[in-house]
């Protein structure tokens, strides 16, 4: 991702990501987990070859919230559809990896541990907390001692970071 492109999104991140997510808490009082739905949409934007080709990115970002925003109902109430636990855990198909998929497997997390590594270590940390702890912004702003604005804009940034590298290092199979 160029600077100018990461300059740009970090702008309209200070810019519009408080207002979206306040948008949000009126729109959809009762759902979860707003400043996911808002990184998401940056990130959406971010993923888009020339963000800054956007008319209008303000109302892209709010219609991109809104979409987020229902998919997630939608997903949910799908998912709540599946009433026997027991019956959809037999129905999904059991696979035995061999050792050359659990070494592929090995090898993109080391491949991954080492694109995390590049990263500053409170960015790195907020990223951690995030993602694989399920930490909140505002309980990560708290343990690392930043803002919640700070936390928010370092996932973000990771995240694009990621993105970015995973787009370019074709040399291991992702899925």
């Amino acid at each position: 991702m160029s600077w100018d492109k990461t300059k740009y999104l970090q702008k309209l991140f200070l810019q519009y990501a408080r207002e979206i997510e306040g948008f949000l808490t009126i729109r959809y009082p009762r759902e979860n987990d707003l400043s996911d739905i808002v990184q998401e949409s940056f990130l959406r934007l971010s993923q888009s070859n020339e963000p800054e080709a956007i008319q209008n990115p303000r109302a892209y970002l709010y219609q991109t919230a809104i979409n987020i925003t229902i998919d997630r109902y939608r997903w949910r109430e799908n998912r709540c559809m599946v009433t026997d636990s027991e019956d959809y855990l037999a129905s999904v198909p059991t696979q035995n990896h061999t050792p050359e998929h659990q070494y592929q497997v090995r090898q993109q997390l080391q491949h991954f541990e080492a694109m995390l590594q590049k990263l500053p270590e409170l960015q790195r940390h907020a990223f951690i907390l995030y993602r694989i702890h399920g930490c909140s912004h505002a309980e990560i702003a708290r343990r690392l001692d930043i803002s919640v604005r700070c936390s928010q804009r370092y996932v973000m940034l990771t995240m694009q970071y990621l993105d970015d590298q995973l787009q370019h290092n074709s040399d291991l199979d992702w899925r």
